[in-house]
């Protein structure tokens, strides 16, 4: 009886072995998706580069651009007065001559002449004094404030253009048309008008063409130069050639509102007679 328990003892043993060897394992699943969405894939954002929009531009510290490099102006006294080595002098207002942004600025004498803008954060002086056969045309601009010029876009700047020859002065209408973007600039001084110098009577026998500002470069600190087009006095009368000159200015104000510079013109007569003509421009967008 004891052996035949041993012998069913050894087969029940050996029938659960077999049975617990012949057990599979489950499958291992490997998650094969990578994409975002997936579980456990986090999403990763891809850093993106910062584009500049504007620029900053400094004030003009060494003073304006040209002949001259620093004027007063009190609007409480209203006197006006240039200070460099060869030229020391003080004007008053001659309102009657203001042609809009741009005020008349004369002495008792009418020996010197100036015009002079003030905006947001520019300036431009145009000066014609002397006496006789040694007037002097002088012309500087800058600016008076820090600014920010647009780095897309374009704009167009509309004025006022003021300026003087040897005998009369001149007032027109300036505007620039500026591509930030491309770093381009050009434009056209248009309706100018010559005026006589002692009463500010308009002069409607020599009427004046278009100054053709050709577009030129933008630089990146807001500057630019160029030359100009046309210009010249259509008589009627008299077939003038026409003027040759060239043009300079910069962007400025607090957001780069504004356009400011000066031209100087010479113009030829057919019989090869020549005279000067400076002036200067103060724009807005």
């Amino acid at each position: 009886m004891f052996m035949v328990l041993r012998i069913l003892f050894i087969c029940l043993s050996g029938a659960f072995l077999f049975a617990c060897s012949s057990k599979t394992n489950d499958p291992v699943v490997t998650n094969t998706c990578t994409t975002v969405g997936c579980p456990g894939v986090a999403l990763v954002e891809e850093p993106t580069e910062t584009v500049a929009t504007v620029v900053s531009l400094a004030s003009s510290s060494e003073g304006l651009s040209g002949d001259i490099t620093s004027v007063a102006f009190d609007s409480a006294s209203q006197i006006f007065a240039i200070v460099e080595p060869d030229l020391n002098v003080q004007m008053n207002r001659f309102g009657v001559a203001d042609f809009r942004s741009m005020l008349a600025m004369w002495d008792v004498g009418g020996i010197h002449n100036a015009y002079f803008a003030d905006g947001d954060g520019t300036q431009v002086i145009i000066y014609s004094g002397g006496t006789a056969g040694k007037v002097q045309n002088l012309a500087s601009f800058g600016r008076t404030a820090p600014s920010e010029m647009p780095l897309i876009g374009s704009a167009q700047f509309s004025g006022d253009y003021a300026g003087f020859t040897t005998t009369r002065r001149i007032n027109g209408d300036a505007q620039l048309d500026v591509d930030f973007a491309a770093n381009t600039v050009g434009g056209r001084i248009t309706d100018r008008l010559f005026r006589l110098r002692p009463d500010n009577t308009a002069d409607v026998v020599n009427p004046l063409s278009t100054i053709v500002l050709e577009e030129t470069t933008l630089g990146t600190d807001g500057s630019f130069q160029g030359v100009t087009g046309g210009g010249q006095i259509v008589n009627g009368q008299v077939l003038w050639n026409p003027a040759t000159g060239s043009f300079v200015g910069l962007i400025g104000g607090a957001t780069g509102n504004e356009a400011v510079g000066t031209v100087a013109l010479t113009h030829r007569s057919p019989s090869g007679g020549t005279f000067d003509e400076v002036g200067g421009f103060l724009a807005t967008r």
